[in-house]
């Protein structure tokens, strides 16, 4: 991987944005859907590179789902073992509360197209609000069966200030879904 890791230039909503590149391609186990890339993590050209991202990589460590190693290219190894990376809105932010909602609009469509075309096994929703924006309904931490775009199964990860218990038993139930 070159310095810029996966930084790219895309067109959003009419005007060039220097974003993440998508980390697609069929057969994927999973894909994480996070709502927008931090401008920490394209500065660094990787997915979850903030404080929240990086509590992120150690939960999914907690479940089994990623080996120890560094944050700074877990999306590497991740996407080399079968999970993929993508967001609802692809222009980075400080804070996720700096989008409008016509950047949601605008990106449900496209995400829908990449997730119906790439068929993952299990879309994996980083925060709430990306689940709730495209399950369309109250959602609670842990599997959602056939609740994404043409039936895909979904899964909520904790948030990232859930107690402890919640965490532990939806990590046991993250790893039973991803083990197949």
């Amino acid at each position: 991987m070159d310095a810029s890791g996966h930084r790219v230039v895309e067109e959003w909503m009419g005007a060039p944005v220097e974003t993440l590149a998508d980390l697609l391609r069929p057969g994927l186990r999973a894909v994480v859907v996070g709502i927008n890339p931090s401008q920490v993590s394209v500065d660094t050209g990787h997915y979850y590179q903030g404080v929240l991202g990086r509590r992120f990589f150690a939960r999914l460590r907690r479940a089994g789902v990623l080996a120890p190693g560094p944050d700074t290219v877990a999306d590497d190894v991740l996407f080399a073992d079968g999970i993929g990376f993508t967001d609802i809105v692809k222009r980075p932010t400080r804070r996720a509360a700096a989008l409008g909602p016509d950047e949601f609009r605008h990106g449900l469509p496209l995400l829908t197209a990449k997730l119906v075309a790439h068929r993952p096994g299990l879309v994996l929703f980083t925060y709430r609000q990306a689940a709730e924006f495209v399950v369309g309904r109250n959602v609670r931490p842990g599997p959602l069966p056939g609740a994404g775009p043409d039936g895909i199964d979904c899964f909520l990860m904790p948030g990232p200030y859930e107690r402890t218990p919640l965490v532990t038993e939806t990590l046991r139930r993250l790893e039973a879904c991803l083990a197949g």
